[in-house]
C-alpha cells in the first residue's frame, strides 16, 4: 500500500517544484497586491506541509519496499539495507525490523543487539521534520504579522481621533 503511495508522491514532486518556481516568479514580478506577504506566508505554509507529506510518504514506501523485498524471493536474506553492515555483524544477523515512525530499518543481531541499517531513512526523517517545522513557523509568522497589523491599525486610529487625546 505504501509503495503505491510512494509512486504517487514521486510523481507529485515535479508538480510541487513547478508550483514553487511559478510562485517565486510571481513574487518577483512588480504589481503585487498590498497584502501579498500574508498570502505568501499562508501559501508557503501549505507548500511546506505538502512537501513534508510527500517526503514522508516516499520514506514509508521505501521502508515497505525493503521489508517486502527481504521477506520473499531468491537473494532476499539478508535484507538489502542490512547488507551494508560490517562482515562481523553480518555473520550475527538474526533478522530485521522495519520502522514506520520514525522511518528506519533495523537489523537484529544474535545477542539481541539492534543495529541501524544503511539507507536514506535518516535524511528523509530530517527533511520531513524540517518541512513540517517550516510549515508551522510560516503559520506562526502569519499570525504574528496579522497581530502586528491589527495593533498598528489600532494605534493609527487613536492618533487620528482628536477626542481620545484629551
Amino acid at each position: 500500500m505504501f509503495v503505491l503511495l510512494m509512486f504517487g508522491a514521486v510523481l507529485a514532486v515535479p508538480l510541487w517544484a513547478v508550483a514553487v518556481v511559478v510562485k517565486l516568479i510571481s513574487v518577483v514580478v512588480p504589481g503585487r497586491r498590498p497584502d501579498w506577504l500574508r498570502g505568501l506566508l499562508r501559501w508557503s505554509a501549505g507548500m511546506a506541509a505538502a512537501a513534508a507529506v510527500i517526503v514522508y510518504t516516499i520514506g514509508l514506501g521505501l521502508v515497505q519496499w525493503d521489508a517486502s523485498d527481504a521477506e520473499s524471493g531468491a537473494g532476499s536474506s539478508p535484507a538489502v539495507p542490512c547488507r551494508s553492515l560490517p562482515p562481523d555483524a553480518l555473520d550475527q544477523l538474526a533478522g530485521h525490523e522495519p520502522s514506520f515512525f520514525p522511518l528506519g530499518f533495523d537489523c537484529l543481531l544474535d545477542g539481541g543487539r539492534v543495529v541501524e541499517a544503511g539507507g536514506p531513512y535518516s535524511l528523509l526523517n530530517v527533511l520531513a521534520a524540517a518541512f513540517a517545522l517550516a510549515a508551522v513557523l510560516s503559520v506562526l509568522a502569519g499570525g504574528i504579522l496579522d497581530e502586528y497589523r491589527a495593533r498598528a491599525g489600532t494605534k493609527a486610529g487613536r492618533m487620528d481621533d482628536p477626542d481620545e487625546t484629551a
